[in-house]
């Protein structure tokens, strides 16, 4: 946990606010200028020791991460926020020229909500920002009662329906609800402890050895749009349009 942290509550930003660390100038600078032209507000810091200061003026809406840091690096730091019940909710996008395959697995098991690698286009990062902003500050319920379409696909989460081509499926509670994750968030890359995390509730059960086996269910119903579902090959999988 991060000790010693005083959140200050009580001040409110009309705009979104973000925390960029990265230990890299140029990086930090480019994301200033990019993302204040997006209307964000936004606080560089170097390392995640200084970002500790950071936090007794504000509570950032949403925090760009670099992984290779001296000090305390941005695995160790995602792992501690998630771990502080002031700041576990914060969402983090991993920013990182670490781009194997173990560290994106990582870095979305310990609680990213995203990662991308550098280098990397600012056209995808804002849009990215865009997609964990909006998930991150939309209530469950008012999500759930969005119809989400993607070409002949219609899902009504509200009324547990599906439509293939104007055809009704039917669809399980856990197929239901793993759909809506990955339709509400196109692009996003989950891992099967982060299904897992977001689908179970009080009377679904879902344990990592029957994801895959609910994947391959609901891409036989979405039949000729089964491709939607992509598998991100040793991390996960998403919605790709």
């Amino acid at each position: 946990m991060i000790s010693g942290i005083k959140v200050k509550k009580g001040k409110t930003y009309m705009k979104k606010h973000i925390f960029v660390i990265d230990d890299e100038k140029d990086i930090r600078e480019i994301l200033k200028i990019n993302l204040e032209s997006e209307g964000y507000s936004v606080s560089l810091f170097a390392s995640t020791v200084e970002v500790i200061k950071g936090f007794e003026s504000t509570t950032p809406d949403l925090i760009i991460l670099d992984i290779l840091m001296e000090g305390k690096d941005g695995f160790e730091f995602c792992r501690d926020i998630r771990s502080d019940k002031k700041l576990k909710s914060i969402p983090i996008i991993f920013l990182s020229a670490k781009s194997e395959e173990f560290d994106k697995i990582l870095g979305l098991e310990l609680g990213g909500d995203d990662y991308i690698t550098k280098p990397f286009s600012i056209k995808e990062l804002r849009s990215r920002i865009k997609a964990v902003l909006r998930r991150s500050g939309e209530p469950l319920e008012e999500r759930r009662g969005k119809l989400l379409k993607y070409k002949g696909v219609e899902l009504n989460p509200e009324q547990y329906s599906l439509k293939v081509d104007s055809e009704e499926i039917k669809l399980t509670k856990t197929e239901l609800n793993m759909l809506s994750l990955f339709m509400e968030n196109p692009g996003k890359i989950f891992t099967r402890d982060n299904i897992i995390n977001s689908v179970r509730g009080e009377d679904v059960f879902v344990v990592d050895r029957t994801i895959d086996v609910h994947i391959m269910n609901l891409r036989k119903k979405l039949g000729t749009y089964k491709n939607i579902i992509t598998t991100f090959s040793g991390v996960g999988y998403g919605f790709k349009e």
